[in-house]
């Protein structure tokens, strides 16, 4: 996949009409809140400042997972600094880790998907133009109804997943991909998430996502767990790295096999020999 077709995919996610990224997106924001196109342009360029302060101004302490929670599920400012990232603006340049997913599923032939940690829903836009039957599921779910609006006036059939609602899940061994782009610094326990995860995975699935090393940044005091050293973690799931789409694509790409826990116990004590030469 070369970077060219990547941002030409995300372009068409974003901005089918071709009336430019920022626009597109603030016009669908503003098709769903009843803001202008002009004031939600505003809060976009605004989001990240907003979004830090509303974490500080509830006084989210991340040790307690409980009042984490709540600070994502009643809340819509989020939508506006993920509006503005994924239009190419917080960074200037495009965020491309869901469109290579997306065709990678297309390549592949995977057809059913998780959008875990689905934020506004522009990955789940992508995998659902990649010919998947795609799921959404997040705590957030101020977010998850703009997802719901989103996926309807494209014509896709939206499928949500509250996780804010007690004892609701995706379905286990179900999915042929995973995505869970910027989610993981967003919870305490990354381990724990991922074996979750890979009870959603049918064998033989992929897991994309996001294994930062160090997440802190001045600016996203919600980041409040880091990977560390990501490869020991992921020898204890029973996922297997995909090295080549590690390398290839910058983000970390994992797979369920069958005994899969014998080859990562197995690959960490080669590790440990590697690692002491």
């Amino acid at each position: 996949m070369s970077d060219q077709s990547l941002r030409e995919f995300w372009t068409q996610v974003i901005d089918p009409e071709g009336i430019g990224l920022p626009e597109a997106i603030a016009r669908e924001l503003g098709a769903y809140t009843g803001e202008s196109t002009t004031v939600v342009l505003d809060k976009m360029t605004g989001g990240t400042d907003a979004f830090k302060a509303l974490w500080h101004e509830r006084e989210v302490q991340s040790s307690d997972q409980a009042a984490v929670k709540e600070f994502y599920r009643n809340q819509f400012v989020e939508a506006y600094e993920l509006a503005n990232w994924h239009c190419g603006r917080s960074f200037g340049e495009l965020p491309l880790s869901y469109a290579r997913a997306a065709l990678f599923a297309k390549r592949e032939g995977l057809t059913r998907a998780l959008d875990f940690g689905s934020g506004i829903g522009s990955g789940s836009l992508a995998l659902s133009m990649a010919g998947c039957e795609v799921h959404s599921a997040d705590i957030a779910n101020e977010l998850l109804a703009f997802v719901v609006f989103r996926m309807k006036r494209r014509g896709f059939v939206p499928r949500p997943i509250d996780l804010g609602i007690g004892g609701v899940q995706p379905p286990r061994h179900y999915f042929d991909v995973i995505t869970c782009f910027d989610v993981l610094e967003h919870v305490p326990d990354q381990l724990e998430m991922l074996r979750q995860l890979e009870s959603y995975l049918k064998p033989g699935g992929y897991l994309f996502a996001n294994l930062y090393d160090d997440s802190t940044h001045p600016d996203r005091p919600m980041h409040i767990s880091s990977a560390g050293d990501w490869l020991p973690m992921v020898r204890q799931t029973g996922m297997i790295p995909v090295w080549k789409e590690v390398e290839e694509q910058k983000i970390h790409v994992l797979r369920r096999v069958r005994g899969g826990r014998l080859k990562n116990l197995a690959a960490s004590v080669v590790d440990r020999l590697q690692a002491t030469r």
